[in-house]
Order: C-alpha cells, then sequence, then structure tokens
C-alpha cells in the first residue's frame, strides 16, 4: 500500500463505499465523508440512518471509491469499530488505482452484448451503421472482454449495450474503444474494450456485480478446498 495515500486525501472529502452485507453476496453503496485520525486509519461519516448498522459483515474487506486530482482511485480497508450507527473506525490495506482497476475487479461473466456504431442509425449514410451481437467472456468496472462471430472494427469508438442481473430495469449503454482484436478461430473474434464514456450510476453497478461475483467465487473456493 502506498504509505502517503491516506495523508493525502483531504479531510472532509466525499466518498462512496461498497459495504459487505450479512447472509449475501451483495453490496451495499453508499456516500459518506472522510476524516483524517492517524493512517493507515481513518473514519467515515455517514447521513444519520444511512448506515444498515446490524447487516453489516465486518468480517469482509469494504470497497472505497473516491477521485484524487481528477483520477479514480479505490481503497481497500477493514471495519474496526462501528460508533453510534453513525460512523465507522477504518484501517486502510490496499489501494486500487484506475490502471489496477481492469485486473482487481475482472471477473469471468458471460452475458449478451451489443456492439454498434455510436452514430444513431438512420442519422448517417446506411451503409455506415453497423451492430453484431456478442458474448462477454469477463467484466471490469473499467472494460470487458467480448467475443463475436463477425468482424468489429478496430479503430472505431463504438456503442455497448448489456444488461445486468442486478434487479435494475434499465440496460447498461456506454462508449467504448477497442484495445485489441484478435481472430481465434474462423468468424470467431475475441475483442478487448476499455470504457472512454460511462456515467458512474453504471460503473457502479458493474464494479457492485464483480464484487458480488467474487464473493461467490472465493465462498466456492473454500467450500472445495474443504471437501478435498
Amino acid at each position: 500500500m502506498q504509505p502517503d495515500f491516506i495523508k493525502d486525501i483531504p479531510e472532509a472529502k466525499p466518498v462512496k463505499i461498497f459495504l459487505p452485507m450479512q447472509d449475501t453476496d451483495k453490496r451495499h453503496r453508499e456516500f459518506c465523508i472522510f476524516q483524517k485520525t492517524t493512517p493507515p486509519r481513518f473514519n467515515l461519516l455517514f447521513k444519520s440512518g444511512t448506515l444498515p448498522v446490524h447487516a453489516i459483515d465486518i468480517k469482509h474487506p469494504c470497497i472505497i471509491n473516491l477521485d484524487m486530482a481528477g483520477r479514480s482511485v479505490s481503497l481497500e480497508a477493514m471495519i474496526q469499530r462501528i460508533v453510534n450507527g453513525q460512523l465507522l473506525e477504518m484501517i486502510a490495506s490496499k489501494t486500487i488505482s484506475h490502471e489496477q482497476m481492469r485486473e482487481y475487479f475482472r471477473i469471468d461473466y458471460t452475458l449478451p452484448i451489443e456492439a454498434c456504431s455510436r452514430i444513431p442509425e438512420g442519422i448517417e449514410a446506411p451503409e455506415k451503421y453497423w451492430k453484431i451481437s456478442g458474448t462477454t467472456i469477463d467484466v471490469s468496472g473499467c472494460g470487458l472482454l467480448v467475443i463475436f462471430n463477425e468482424e468489429p472494427p478496430a479503430d472505431k469508438l463504438v456503442k455497448l449495450q448489456f444488461s445486468l442481473p442486478d434487479e435494475l430495469p434499465n440496460p447498461i449503454t456506454l462508449l467504448a474503444s477497442p484495445i485489441r482484436v484478435t481472430e481465434v478461430e474462423d468468424n470467431r473474434y475475441v475483442v478487448a474494450y476499455y470504457f472512454e464514456e460511462i456515467n458512474d450510476d453504471d460503473r457502479d453497478r458493474i464494479i457492485g456485480q464483480c464484487l458480488i461475483t467474487q464473493r461467490r467465487q472465493l465462498r466456492l473456493k473454500v467450500q472445495v478446498v474443504k471437501g478435498i
């Protein structure tokens, strides 16, 4: 962990936290205020009544997301104590930069997905509009890996649309750039995309789903090891 990172976070900075919950793999997202103490310790202050005190799983790490000089950074930390139902005393264990997020939050995940030209159909020449369907191989908060049965453009910003099983009816739509396109067999193409334009709520939904899946995979791994 970067030793000066906690010291560099401004006092009273608004941050987002993904709280692990008891008896479920889902994470509860909440906004809170950062308070300095003695690094690597710090406090998080919540608005009265917003912290689900009795449902929090303090045995698992929390993920805290914040913006530092225009750069998205995430922090892994453990809850040391819950005070008056409104304040969490925390100790940081790991920082995750925006560049590292692709690996940290990446999970194997299969979802149907559509890719199309960023200009809507009917606005530009019909022959320039395209749309293909594929399946994700893995997903992260910064990008995803997709397999298509048709070759997509390798040098153009594209619009991606897919739905998460997070009980929200609205699909995620974003703009992404292809990092690499690889033909793995005849008419089968694997494409790595990096998210260029995505709203914060949709990114949070993706990260939340990654955390849910990571926890399920870890639980399965523990069960398998115990069964050996």
